[in-house]
């Protein structure tokens, strides 16, 4: 499974006109919030079940659900160049107020866990910039993640 929705994001990435499906939306999604977890090299068992958390409230996905799409961004970690077919996905195939939830939900994994790390917060404001959103909408994002 984790293949077939790779290949599709590999074809989206290539040409932007190719829809992608909600599927790989959400995985591109909880790909990226996996990244931001990790940059601080302690990806923790409170930042995994807040992205399960996030992942199932902002895509009404059931617990089991939420968790198999957490593992399977988790496993895209052994993807080559993963995190730049991710980005270029929520990038091109991703509406602005998508886009601005993905990077709210990114602020949320990296609050949870109390603290927020010098490096997550570098890979999110560069994210945003690559996803086309500047610093006010990441700044927004960041406040919305705080209150949420």
């Amino acid at each position: 499974m984790l293949e077939r929705i790779i290949e599709a994001l590999k074809k989206g990435a290539a040409k932007s006109s190719v829809p992608v499906s909600p599927e790989v939306k959400r995985l591109a999604a909880a790909a990226l919030m996996v990244e931001a977890a990790r940059r601080d090299n302690d990806f923790a068992d409170d930042e995994r079940a807040a992205i399960t958390r996030i992942v199932g409230e902002n895509f009404q996905l059931t617990e089991a659900d939420a968790k198999t799409l957490v593992d399977l961004a988790e496993q895209r970690q052994k993807v080559a160049f993963g995190e730049s077919i991710f980005t270029r996905t929520v990038r091109d195939a991703f509406t602005p107020d998508e886009r601005k939830d993905v990077l709210r939900m990114m602020w949320q994994v990296a609050l949870a866990d109390g603290k927020l790390h010098r490096l997550e917060n570098i890979m999110i404001e560069r994210l945003a910039k690559e996803i086309g959103l500047d610093k006010a909408a990441s700044e927004s994002a960041r406040e919305a993640a705080t209150k949420h």
